[in-house]
């Protein structure tokens, strides 16, 4: 894989932490402590994740990536997609903590997999072949400056 773009590398390391959480999920690192425990944690780990990062990467994105990447484009369809999946990670999210349904769990982690893999393979690669190279330096310095107000554990 090519190196990414500097102003898309702190997205793309959150994109890493986001994909090994998946991982565990997926693979049932952990399991055999008991299905019923493996699964509270798990569901702990994704609130600790949305807490400490999701949460805040999505607000970046939305509120930064999104809209630039638009201005500079025009209107993106991928964008839509990836906002339905913002969408639909932040419901499931609300769904573990009320529901023991294990199921929830892999949707959980396909959802945010699969959604990672769109931004990183689709909308990046378009951000690095089409944004200018001194607007992509200042959109880079603004989603570091705002992942580090709203990640301030990273």
């Amino acid at each position: 894989m090519p190196r990414r773009h500097d102003s898309l590398i702190p997205l793309s390391h959150q994109h890493q932490h986001a994909l090994a959480l998946a991982v565990i999920i997926r693979r049932r690192f952990g399991m055999e402590k008991g299905k019923k425990r493996w699964r509270e944690e798990q569901v702990e780990k994704i609130q600790k994740a949305w807490q400490a990062e999701l949460k805040g990467h999505f607000e970046v994105e939305e509120g930064i990536l999104f809209p630039e990447m638009e201005r500079h484009l025009g209107k993106i369809r991928l964008v839509g997609e990836l906002l339905r999946d913002h969408a639909s990670v932040r419901g499931l999210i609300k769904l573990l903590e009320s529901s023991s349904d294990f199921s929830l769990l892999d949707g959980f982690a396909a959802l945010l997999e699969a959604h990672v893999h769109k931004e990183e393979r689709e909308l990046f690669a378009e951000f690095e072949k089409r944004i200018p190279a001194d607007e992509a330096r200042k959109l880079g310095k603004e989603i570091e400056t705002r992942l580090a107000k709203v990640c301030p554990g990273l």
